[in-house]
């Protein structure tokens, strides 16, 4: 049997817990011809997108390729995610590398340079900017609409390597709340987007494997937001902070003692040397207060949808392993490599 063509579709901020058949009959569907994680996938620190995503195509940590949450941690001081990209090897490096045809799609255009796609055969949006008159969602990224339109344009049916990502169950999550009938009726539109992108695959189905990911979680939140920048200047400590919506990223040498003696903090997670993760109650936001009823970024909202499916056999055996699993972020790279015949190196 030959290598399948693969599908890494990145559903934003898609909770694990309501896929189903009549919610979300297209996820449904390939779970039932490969398999699901039971209790899903468990993300990165912070949880959310940009460190998420980095993750994704690079099989390794933030500290490691230097998303850290909307920023990148360079060389100790920040900059926006989207100027420097991972600095780590992707999958679009390693399929230009094998000959492989690899093409991006992206509802948020900061993920091109984020992921690496400035370097796929074929990208969308171009060079990151979506087009004026491209479909927007609520907060202004490109809709699933845009996306599912673009599809054809980059070529997925011919694609190696196909990674999308869709963005507006996010939008609707931090809008309407975790859990609210507006989010669930987005999850089942983001579901049925999907589904129009997997359509143009069914000549090739057997030839396939589709994997199916969310970046985070979500939880609800209270008015308010605490700036623990603002805190730990006051106190003088040594170090840098990143707000991240229900967590911050805290950068610098530091004792966990001073960090639970923050205001607000409840617990704290050394991710590497220098490389710390914080948070407090169900419900505290960090920051600015942006008045949303829904955010992520603590352990809480770290769980990923986790499901394969597809025609070609390596699905169900993909899907097996999923079904005693537990799989990180980390673990995608790899596995998509071993699907396409790329070297775990490359």
């Amino acid at each position: 049997m030959s290598r399948p063509r693969v599908v890494f579709a990145i559903l934003d901020a898609f909770p694990h817990a309501h896929v189903s058949a009549s919610l979300t009959p297209v996820l449904a569907a390939l779970a039932e011809e490969g398999g699901r994680a039971p209790k899903g996938g468990r993300g990165v620190l912070s949880a959310s997108t940009y460190p998420n995503h980095a993750t994704f195509v690079t099989g390794v940590s933030p500290h490691a390729h230097g998303i850290v949450s909307s920023n990148a941690w360079v060389d100790g001081a920040v900059r926006p995610a989207r100027e420097v990209g991972p600095a780590a090897r992707t999958l679009f490096d390693a399929c230009r590398f094998a000959g492989l045809r690899a093409v991006g799609l992206f509802g948020d255009p900061d993920l091109v340079p984020i992921c690496g796609a400035l370097d796929a055969a074929a990208h969308w949006p171009p060079a990151g900017v979506l087009p004026a008159d491209a479909p927007r969602g609520r907060l202004g990224y490109g809709a699933d609409r845009a996306v599912v339109e673009a599809a054809e344009a980059v070529g997925v049916a011919e694609a190696d390597l196909v990674v999308l990502q869709l963005d507006e169950t996010d939008t609707a999550r931090h809008l309407a709340g975790p859990d609210a009938p507006e989010a669930l009726a987005q999850c089942r539109a983001t579901d049925a987007a999907l589904g129009e992108v997997l359509e143009r695959l069914r000549p090739h189905w057997d030839e396939t494997v589709v994997i199916v990911v969310s970046d985070h979680d979500c939880e609800a939140v209270a008015p308010g937001a605490v700036d623990l920048y603002a805190e730990e200047k006051g106190r003088g400590l040594p170090v840098h902070v990143e707000h991240d919506g229900t967590a911050c990223v805290v950068l610098g040498e530091v004792e966990r003692a001073q960090l639970l003696a923050l205001p607000t903090i409840t617990d704290a997670q050394q991710l590497a040397a220098g490389h710390w993760v914080v948070w407090g109650a169900p419900g505290q936001q960090y920051g600015i207060d942006f008045g949303l009823a829904g955010q992520h970024g603590s352990p809480r909202s770290a769980t990923q949808v986790a499901i394969v499916g597809g025609g070609h056999p390596e699905a169900a055996r993909l899907g097996a392993w999923l079904g005693q699993n537990v799989p990180p972020a980390t673990a995608w790279a790899a596995r998509v490599k071993r699907l396409l015949g790329l070297r775990a190196s490359s």
